[in-house]
């Protein structure tokens, strides 16, 4: 859509470091032609320390918010003039809005891509049983142990190579997170109806997870938040032992709809175009 006299310009972005990898430009201009909107999603390389006034320059450049990722999402939190309690008990802001009278609004969306991916591919997934292990101790984990506390799981393990960070996560629900000792991360995972790796072991440049599925039921739904490799080597091996299995790909996509719906006012759609769009710009990245 071409820009006129008359256009009211919609100005989004993504700030990170580094962020020329970020897939969110394409997703959301993608979703800007897709739903006639006139505007731009610009990635802004920003290093920590200097967030605060990165961000205090979005409304004065005309901007409706950003997106946040590595390694700024624990820094805003001392920067926004209000943050929901969402975000404030994740520990993390991936959503910033910019408000009328320039004022932030800091809210995090990525347990709600990662809850909305598990629904679209496995509609019945909280029926398989209330226990579920989650593998790590990063901003993702938080995000994902959100999730799981607050859609009624009623045991999540927790496991991470540094048991404290796992502890520390473990906070957010004491009465629902256990955290387990690494050296035992392959029996725990018995008795689970959903494990999820949110580390970034299996990522392409890093190890593949060191995690042996023998124990775990075979109906449990096996889940990674990677998305390079579309399928990482713990998706490959639960696949080869028959277990229904899901990427972080559509974690990425189902973020994108809460944030839209707070700056623009609309509701979009994860179109299969916006799908297919992404994961050929996933399959050219690695085929180099």
């Amino acid at each position: 859509m071409r820009l006129t006299r008359e256009s009211s310009l919609s100005l989004a972005g993504v700030m990170g470091h580094p962020i020329t990898h970020s897939r969110s430009p394409l997703m959301h201009n993608t979703m800007f032609q897709e739903n006639g909107l006139v505007g731009c999603y610009i990635p802004i390389e920003v290093k920590p320390g200097h967030l605060e006034p990165a961000l205090r320059a979005l409304k004065p450049l005309g901007f409706v918010g950003v997106n946040l990722t590595i390694p700024l999402k624990q820094e805003a939190i001392d920067i926004v003039d209000e943050i929901d309690p969402i975000a404030k008990s994740i520990g993390a802001i991936s959503c910033v809005v910019v408000r009328e009278d320039g004022s932030l609004f800091g809210t995090n969306n990525d347990w709600i891509g990662f809850k909305e991916n598990l629904y679209e591919a496995y509609p019945k997934w909280k029926e398989q049983g209330d226990t579920a292990t989650v593998i790590g101790g990063g901003g993702g984990c938080r995000a994902v142990v959100y999730a799981l506390a607050t859609e009624g799981f009623k045991t999540i393990k927790l496991i991470n190579r540094t048991k404290q960070n796992a502890a520390d996560i473990a906070l957010l629900f004491p009465e629902k997170v256990v955290v387990i000792d690494w050296a035992d991360r392959h029996e725990a995972l018995a008795g689970s109806a959903l494990v999820v790796n949110t580390t970034n072991q299996g990522m392409v440049g890093q190890p593949p997870l060191d995690l042996q599925l023998q124990h775990v039921d075979f109906k449990a739904i096996i889940a990674d938040i990677i998305y390079t490799p579309l399928e990482s080597p713990l998706i490959q091996d639960a696949k080869a032992l028959g277990h229904r299995t899901i990427g972080g790909l559509g974690m990425l996509l189902h973020q994108v709809r809460p944030a839209w719906r707070m700056w623009f006012g609309i509701d979009p759609s994860i179109t299969p175009q916006l799908r297919t769009i992404v994961t050929d710009d996933v399959l050219r990245e690695l085929k180099g």
